[in-house]
């Protein structure tokens, strides 16, 4: 893993640099973590790692065995598949509604966001993804719609893994035209082009990680466990939102 940092509330820096280190993709997909190596390697105390681990579990990151530790959390590509072709609608539903809908402050935010992105360093890919999830929230809450936001929202954390995966894409001119497109679209009030261009943009991200995945010989079939239910043990604990 990469060089650790010592924060200023240790419990939030693990949390932080495991999160980074998920996103980064240099933990992969069913990969063991455990307690003890992990506090050692980043020298603390068990106790911010555990609950570091909760709380990357709750927001669909790791799986918890009791027991045995936790693990990043396996992807499959038949849950890509299904979870994709849900975020092509509703993504391409948020779109179109905030170009109908979407006011000149909430469209002066988006085009920060977009700007903000193009701004990044290539080889940033923590930031990408998390810039990339800022600017489809930032989209779907513009629609005026909170629940479609909030479905939105949880789709985002459900394909986290997934756009670890294709981490590298929103760098590239392609996928920098395609979210240029989609805003562009939203800030001159085109639904019908809103709508189009998003879609077309989350079927591309599909047909590459299909690549991706079957090269990395994913299974394609598994338990289809939404982030709310990430845990592979029964905690006590209200998932995230």
């Amino acid at each position: 893993m990469a060089r650790f940092q010592r924060p200023r509330t240790v419990s939030e820096g693990v949390y932080g640099h495991l999160r980074d280190e998920l996103f980064a993709g240099r933990l992969r997909p069913g990969q063991w973590l455990r307690e003890q190596e992990v506090a050692e390697e980043l020298r603390v105390s068990r106790t911010p790692v555990r609950e570091a681990m909760r709380r990357l579990a709750q927001e669909g990151l790791l799986l918890i065995s009791a027991n045995r530790g936790a693990r990043v959390r396996p992807i499959t590509l038949e849950e890509t598949v299904a979870v994709y072709e849900v975020r092509e609608r509703l993504e391409g539903m948020a779109a179109w509604l905030a170009a109908r809908h979407g006011d000149r402050a909430g469209v002066d935010a988006l085009l920060e966001r977009l700007q903000a992105m193009t701004a990044l360093s290539h080889d940033d890919y923590v930031a990408h993804v998390w810039a990339d999830n800022d600017l489809h929230l930032c989209l779907a809450k513009l629609s005026g719609n909170p629940v479609l936001a909030e479905f939105v929202q949880r789709l985002n954390e459900r394909v986290t893994p997934a756009k670890v995966v294709t981490r590298d894409l929103n760098a590239t001119p392609e996928v920098r035209a395609q979210h240029r497109a989609i805003v562009e679209a939203v800030a001159r009030g085109d639904p019908e082009a809103a709508e189009g261009a998003m879609r077309d943009h989350v079927r591309m991200n599909l047909a590459v990680l299909r690549v991706r995945l079957a090269a990395e010989g994913c299974e394609l079939t598994a338990p289809s466990a939404a982030p709310a239910a990430a845990s592979e043990e029964r905690p006590g604990t209200r998932p995230g939102v």
